[in-house]
């Protein structure tokens, strides 16, 4: 059984020792847990409370691979926002400022301005470790944003 830890910090946590954390739980329980979540709730709390948090980080622990979802405060629109970030190692191909050279570097798999509904893909994905999708999606952001 694969079996994954899960911190969430919440707004009025003040440091991240304050953040709840629970430990051996199934991909399944994981996604529970981050669609109980009120993001909106969450969000309003944040404006309130300066400088709060509101971040869920799962750690896979076998490979001990994590991922760490922070809700955007004050997004550009007024939907719910999030970055996806993580430690999943991609060979991303990169220019060089007058694109004649391309060369390949290590990145990280991250995502920002995520909806709810692509973040919970995104948690889906590595919650069942489908990690070539995750690095597969990156790719092909970075190659739009590169272009």
């Amino acid at each position: 059984m694969t079996a994954f830890d899960l911190e969430i910090r919440y707004p009025h946590h003040h440091s991240d020792e304050e953040a709840e954390f629970m430990e051996e739980m199934t991909a399944q329980e994981i996604m529970a847990k981050f669609n109980a979540m009120n993001w909106k709730q969450l969000q309003i709390l944040m404006l309130q409370m300066r400088g709060g948090k509101a971040v869920f980080t799962v750690t896979h622990q076998a490979s001990n691979q994590a991922v760490q979802i922070s809700l955007i405060e004050l997004p550009d629109t007024g939907e719910l926002a999030f970055n996806f970030e993580s430690d999943i190692e991609v060979q991303a191909v990169q220019k060089n400022l007058f694109g004649l050279l391309k060369y390949q570097t290590a990145d990280y798999v991250q995502f920002r301005h995520l909806s709810l509904s692509a973040t919970r893909s995104y948690l889906e994905a590595f919650s069942r470790q489908q990690l070539d999708e995750l690095k597969q999606d990156y790719l092909q952001n970075n190659a739009e944003t590169v272009s």
